[in-house]
């Protein structure tokens, strides 16, 4: 358990240095989810679809262990209503709860998604960049056994979401500050230059 607390501060230095990106959200993963034996660990982020609002959740970055196929090449989770899979989950997650069970005790839609993809069970922790921002989730998948998630390994993943989540708010911070840069130089390019 001490090399998984030790891969876990790797991967926050890495998000916080680099960025969430594919390679760095892919590297974070493998690093954390080797540590604690897992077969599959992915970064889900929440997003508003269209113009009636429906909330989708979108597969972002992904590891597996070989041979376990990764949960990328599985079309479903590219863009997918998480609410109408589990809506009790949903709710868990939203109010910064973990959920972690067996995927015989998942609830039927969702049970029948996670058992098609051979998890046997599942670990999924909140990203929350702010208070107010349920962004996505981290998600830890055993494909070999009903796994009892033990407290350590819980924390290990709350700690590891909120790295994901601090990288995410730093990058929305940069955004930010680059619209106003840009807007700032537009307003400074259109005013005229007045004479001595």
């Amino acid at each position: 358990m001490i090399e998984a607390f030790s891969k876990v501060s790797e991967a926050s230095k890495l998000l916080l240095e680099k960025g969430l990106g594919p390679s760095t959200g892919m590297e974070a993963l493998r690093m954390v989810g080797h540590a604690l034996g897992v077969d599959r660990a992915y970064i889900l982020e929440n997003r508003v679809q269209g113009t009636y609002g429906r909330f989708i959740t979108d597969m972002r970055h992904a590891w597996a262990e070989p041979p376990t196929p990764s949960p990328l090449a599985n079309p479903v989770m590219r863009a997918f209503s998480f609410r109408e899979f589990a809506p009790g989950w949903v709710d868990m997650l939203e109010a910064g709860m973990v959920v972690a069970c067996p995927t015989r005790d998942a609830p039927p839609t969702i049970k029948d998604l996670l058992e098609r993809q051979g998890t046997q069970s599942i670990l999924l922790c909140p990203i929350n960049p702010s208070r107010q921002q349920w962004w996505g989730m981290v998600a830890f998948e055993d494909c070999r056994r009903p796994r009892a998630w033990k407290p350590e390994e819980v924390t290990l993943l709350k700690s590891l979401a909120r790295a994901v989540a601090a990288s995410v708010r730093h990058g929305q911070m940069r955004s930010s500050l680059d619209q106003v840069r840009n807007s700032l130089r537009q307003a400074v390019s259109r005013t005229p230059v007045s004479g001595p």
